[in-house]
């Protein structure tokens, strides 16, 4: 290709100048795509699993004071011995040092061990007759047989409540929990058995009254992500305490979800905690707190990639607050040097990362990923702050994260939900199991028995 190169100096300045644009341009593409390729979970919102082997170090790890193994004042769970054990073997002697073995009637125990075993595991089959009988008055009378006894022949309810446990909080696909239903019991589960047991516990489970209850908390932490249903992607939204979870699926991840009927937000008149996501403030009638791990995110992400200054600042201040207020358990009481050096910082940052210039463009002006955190932490400030004045308000939204983590889980090992009632299934059954491990509870018997009609107390006395 031949290049024809500028004959008169009014020419060259025109190139020089349309070059200088295309190379702020290109600048500008490469520093985007190295602060993409330099992203990890500590310093973006990309996910954990997403690091591969570089574990990044959490800004929030410093909290932990002991070492490695249990703390103290730590409660152990060893096992302990049972006063009456199910089964006794007594090991004789064989022979005495004499070379005989003439024992008297005699005997005394010299010691004991105990070993806890798993029982023989097999089915237990329980038939049902209906008996028919005749009245003195000449009719005939025939009993009924059980509410949930509908087929000749079924799998009974503990059957149910373990496949929704192995689906649910086992992450197991319905393939799986077929082969080590024969594995164990010589029974092949078949997939659509499964599904169809999956599904009935959805229905029984107590979600209004865990909504009901979570709308009532002072503080909850909300937080959605993305679900794959059938191809499509749907959301899973999530309300949690200290004790209880709270988990629906909609179409939507936005203001039209968080105020559908589901929703707890509607009528949720405490505290929110979550990642500044805009719908929500859509909510007035809450007060709003921002997860400060998502902030030092972005903090640490404009800092690496972008050397900024007032970033650096920022992160160093809100780690002091979270150190100073008992690792956000607590509150601090002068807020006057803080609420200074915010505002300090805040000022450095406008002259550091300038609103953008409009030249004469339609459409919103593009700011750098500095400016955006900026302008809400300016925004939001009362929200970032707010763990610092109110000690049941978390410094992070991990409590949410937490809960909601099981999802990714259960769709990496299981390939999502082939079905809308897969999703529905299993937010409604996750609320349930995690409400109870959170509450220390057992987990089985209390499925069991809302499956079989109990009434579930939420707050077991």
């Amino acid at each position: 290709m031949k290049v024809e190169l500028p004959a008169t100096i009014e020419e060259c300045h025109s190139l020089i100048k349309n070059l200088l644009l295309v190379i702020e341009k290109m600048q500008v593409e490469i520093d985007e795509l190295k602060a993409r390729l330099n992203e990890n979970s500590q310093n973006s919102n990309r996910p954990p699993s997403s690091n591969g082997f570089n574990q990044p170090k959490s800004a929030l790890k410093g909290k932990e004071k002991g070492g490695k193994g249990g703390q103290f004042g730590h409660r152990g769970k060893t096992l302990k011995r049972v006063a009456k054990p199910d089964v006794v073997v007594d090991c004789e002697p064989s022979v005495c040092e004499c070379g005989q073995a003439r024992w008297t009637l005699e005997m005394a125990i010299a010691d004991s061990r105990q070993v806890f075993e798993l029982p023989e595991p097999r089915l237990e089959v329980i038939e049902y007759r209906r008996i028919k009988r005749k009245c003195g008055c000449g009719r005939e009378a025939c009993g009924e047989f059980p509410a949930e006894v509908v087929a000749p022949v079924q799998y009974g309810r503990r059957v149910q409540a373990m496949v929704s446990m192995l689906s649910v909080d086992g992450c197991l696909s319905f393939g799986k929990i077929g082969q080590l239903f024969a594995d164990l019991y010589s029974y092949q589960l078949n997939t659509a058995t499964c599904q169809a047991m999956v599904q009935r516990t959805a229905q029984v489970m107590p979600m209004e009254v865990l909504k009901a209850e979570i709308t009532k908390s002072k503080v909850v932490n909300l937080d959605e992500t993305g679900l794959k249903e059938n191809g499509k992607l749907k959301w899973l939204h999530t309300a949690s305490t200290r004790d209880l979870t709270y988990q629906f699926v909609h179409p939507k991840r936005g203001t039209e979800a968080m105020r559908s009927e589901k929703s707890i937000l509607p009528e949720f008149s405490g505290i929110g905690v979550h990642d500044c996501w805009e719908s929500y403030f859509s909510f007035t009638g809450m007060k709003h707190a921002i997860c400060n791990a998502h902030i030092l995110r972005e903090l640490t992400g404009i800092v690496e990639n972008n050397q900024s200054k007032w970033g650096e600042q920022m992160k160093e201040l809100l780690l002091e607050m979270y150190q100073k207020s008992e690792y956000g358990k607590g509150v601090i009481k002068e807020m006057g040097e803080f609420d200074l050096r915010y505002n300090e910082i805040l000022k450095e940052a406008e002259a550091e990362e300038p609103p953008p210039e409009k030249v004469n463009r339609r459409g919103k002006l593009k700011r750098t990923r500095g400016r955006n955190l900026l302008e809400r932490l300016k925004k939001h400030r009362e929200a970032v702050l707010l763990f610092a004045t109110q000690a049941e308000v978390p410094f992070t939204n991990n409590q949410a994260e937490r809960d909601i983590r099981p999802a990714k889980i259960k769709q990496k090992m299981s390939g999502g939900f082939r079905a809308a009632s897969g999703s529905e299934s299993y937010s409604r059954i996750h609320s349930f199991i995690s409400s109870l491990r959170k509450q220390s509870r057992q987990v089985f018997q209390e499925l069991l028995s809302v499956i079989r009609g109990n009434l579930f107390d939420v707050f077991q006395t």
